[in-house]
């Protein structure tokens, strides 16, 4: 991981679009619909994800604070294993919006029956 760049959003240009939100695969950007967005700097991976689907070109890739960048073999083997946690929260909170969501429109299609 040497060298880890992380995601950068200028906030005085973010529209608050929230593409950027659903992009991330580790939750590291947060924010509201038409409300600016930041980067939980610790939770980026720097894998670039949320640039393509921003419409305003608000996010640049910067340089990850030393204190962020592994130094050790065993710190990076311990980044990649909370990187994975991430991942998997996100896959989990994920399926169950999904299996929400289609549990509030069988819901309507029972009532419209």
């Amino acid at each position: 991981m040497k060298g880890l760049a992380i995601a950068f959003i200028d906030e005085s240009r973010c529209v608050g679009c929230a593409r950027c939100l659903a992009a991330c695969p580790t939750d590291a950007i947060v924010g509201a619909r038409n409300f600016t967005h930041t980067v939980i700097a610790a939770r980026c991976i720097g894998c670039r994800l949320c640039l393509d689907p921003c419409p305003v070109d608000c996010i640049a890739m910067r340089p990850a604070p030393e204190e962020l960048q592994p130094q050790t073999p065993e710190a990076k083997s311990a980044r990649i294993a909370q990187i994975r946690r991430w991942v998997q929260a996100k896959r989990r909170r994920l399926a169950q919006e999904a299996q929400a969501r289609r549990a509030r429109l069988e819901a309507k299609k029972a009532i419209c029956r």
